[in-house]
């Protein structure tokens, strides 16, 4: 399984050099403490560990408990400067409260599924033919069946048209319904083979992530998730702490954008969102979508030449 859930972490230089560039000039046995609050495979927590003093403790969270498992395995040698934490992100106030701090140095998040979820998880892809789960808290009871066959037409309308922006939501959404009608919905194919006799071949890709990604993001509670870290960080870091996030679609880009920007102690780092290189996009296609936005804790900024410092 270890060779599995690995997956190669986008965008990985630039969001350590971010994140780590204000601590660049600390004293000797300086402790820092950095958040990651989307542990994954590992990648971004092991990287700041390489690149920060052996003082430096990160807090690795993640909701899903197959994540921390393995991180506890790949990550051993660090084992001394991790501490795991198996919960939503959106609790980042409680999390750090519970390991009596009042302030951390340095927050980043991958906002994407890791390719052990998109391959092995049961749901996230409809490649392949799985049970309609979706859940990244296996723990929770809600799972994207419920959803195909609970929620009201306008409801599903409504889910596909907000997260997912998709063409035709409320003829997709009466489909759906006209369906469960005869049948529950139980698996990933039942979903994709409904959409395809619906959409024309050149769009049925696209749409079939739209569908998907809609769904998943209301199984998890995604967005909200996303808006109370953003909302709690600026005041649990430090001055000259920095928050880096990379999305993968334009809803959670619009949520980073719109939060770092209108945060009166947040100082812009990225004018413009920072993405993969056309040679990491060949070796990681991953990263294509990604956008990266980094903002750095400034309570003393002040009027629009402040906003934003030349990117790194």
């Amino acid at each position: 399984m270890d060779e599995e859930f690995y997956h190669e972490p986008v965008l990985l230089n630039e969001t350590a050099q971010y994140l780590l560039e204000a601590h660049k000039g600390d004293s000797q046995g300086t402790k820092r403490v950095y958040v990651d609050c989307t542990l994954g495979g590992g990648g971004y927590t092991k990287k700041i560990l390489e690149d920060s003093p052996e003082e430096t403790v990160v807090i690795a969270i993640d909701r899903d408990v197959y994540a921390i498992e393995h991180c506890k395995k790949v990550l051993s040698e660090y084992s001394s400067r991790i501490i795991f934490k198996l919960q939503n992100f959106g609790d980042i106030k409680d999390i750090i409260q519970s390991e009596g701090l009042e302030k951390i140095d340095g927050i980043v998040m991958d906002l994407g599924l890791s390719t052990f979820q998109l391959s092995h998880e049961a749901g996230f892809s409809y490649q392949k033919d799985t049970k309609l789960d979706m859940r990244a808290d296996k723990s929770q009871q809600l799972t994207a069946a419920d959803v195909l066959n609970t929620y009201g037409e306008k409801d599903l309308a409504d889910i596909l048209y907000k997260y997912a922006e998709m063409r035709y939501s409320r003829q997709i959404a009466r489909e759906i319904v006209e369906y469960r009608k005869e049948k529950k919905f139980e698996t990933t194919f039942q979903l994709t083979e409904l959409l395809s006799t619906k959409v024309p071949p050149r769009f049925l890709n696209s749409d079939l992530s739209r569908l998907f990604q809609a769904i998943r993001i209301e199984v998890n509670n995604e967005l909200e998730n996303l808006e109370r870290v953003l909302e709690d960080s600026p005041a649990l870091m430090t001055e000259g702490a920095r928050i880096v996030a990379v999305s993968y679609h334009s809803l959670e880009d619009r949520i980073v954008k719109n939060a770092m920007r209108s945060n009166e102690k947040l100082k812009i780092l990225t004018k413009k969102p920072v993405e993969a290189t056309e040679e990491e996009i060949s070796v990681n296609v991953r990263s294509r979508s990604a956008k990266l936005r980094a903002a750095e804790k400034d309570s003393n900024k002040q009027g629009s030449k402040n906003k934003y410092k030349k990117d790194i």
